[in-house]
C-alpha cells in the first residue's frame, strides 16, 4: 500500500513507512482481518488541500482517490 498527494506526486508512506519528512503525516492499518489502511494529517492546514491517492500494487494495480478541502 502506498498514499500519495496527487498534484505534486509525492510519496507519503508505503505501508507501515513514513517517507515524507512532514511529521504531520502518518498511517495506521488495522487488523489482518480487515486489511484497512488509513492515512493521517495532524495539524491540518490549508496547503493540505487536495487530492490524494492510496495505490495496492497488485496486478493490475488497484488505487482509490479522496479529496480534502480545508474550510
Amino acid at each position: 500500500v502506498a498514499w500519495l498527494k496527487v498534484d505534486t506526486q509525492t510519496i507519503l508512506a508505503i505501508a507501515s513507512h513514513v517517507i515524507t519528512k512532514n511529521h504531520r503525516i502518518g498511517v495506521s492499518h488495522g487488523d489482518h482481518r480487515s486489511n484497512s489502511w488509513s492515512l493521517h494529517i495532524r495539524e491540518i492546514r490549508a496547503s493540505d488541500r487536495g487530492w490524494y491517492m492510496c495505490q495496492i500494487n497488485t496486478d493490475p494495480m488497484k488505487s482509490q482517490n479522496g479529496f480534502i478541502d480545508v474550510v
